[in-house]
């Protein structure tokens, strides 16, 4: 029941989108097998684990309302973590990076990623698998509705 009136609560927020429209390779030490698991229609779950432990997972979304706000639409990873343990191994970047290839070279042609602003270590891991900003978006939200809108775009 907490869950539900959450979502009914009115939201401030602060995101940057990136994306990615042409392949470039992240270059790591090590390679991981990466799992995917569909949840449902619109949402797939990519994770690695390592000696049975979850180490890394990051969701991909078949839409987000959000990107019709910068008149954009396709699929978006998010929903990423990475378990304390696991962290400064390059998972992130390492995941994010195989699942835009996929998607690219299936002939989808943007993929995004929607970061708050003040998670510097997402940051950090989604520019070194070479996504680049595409905007920043500062808002009020409510259900699926946004207000006081002021976005910035950065190509």
């Amino acid at each position: 029941m907490k869950a539900f009136f959450n979502k009914l609560r009115v939201k401030n927020i602060s995101v940057h989108i990136y994306y990615m429209d042409t392949y470039k390779a992240f270059k790591t030490y090590k390679e991981y097998l990466i799992q995917k698991k569909k949840i449902n229609i619109n949402k797939i779950r990519y994770f690695i684990t390592i000696d049975s432990q979850n180490a890394h997972e990051s969701y991909l979304f078949n839409n987000v309302f959000l990107l019709r706000t910068v008149k954009k639409k396709g699929p978006v990873i998010g929903d990423c973590k990475t378990w304390k343990q696991f962290r400064g191994q390059s998972m992130y970047p390492y995941t994010i990076n195989k699942i835009a290839k996929d998607l690219l070279e299936s002939h989808i042609n943007e993929v995004f990623i929607v970061v708050n602003q003040d998670n510097s270590s997402s940051i950090k891991g989604l520019e070194k698998a070479h996504f680049k900003k595409f905007a920043s978006i500062n808002a009020t939200r409510w259900l699926f509705l946004y207000f006081k809108l002021n976005i910035k775009k950065h190509t």
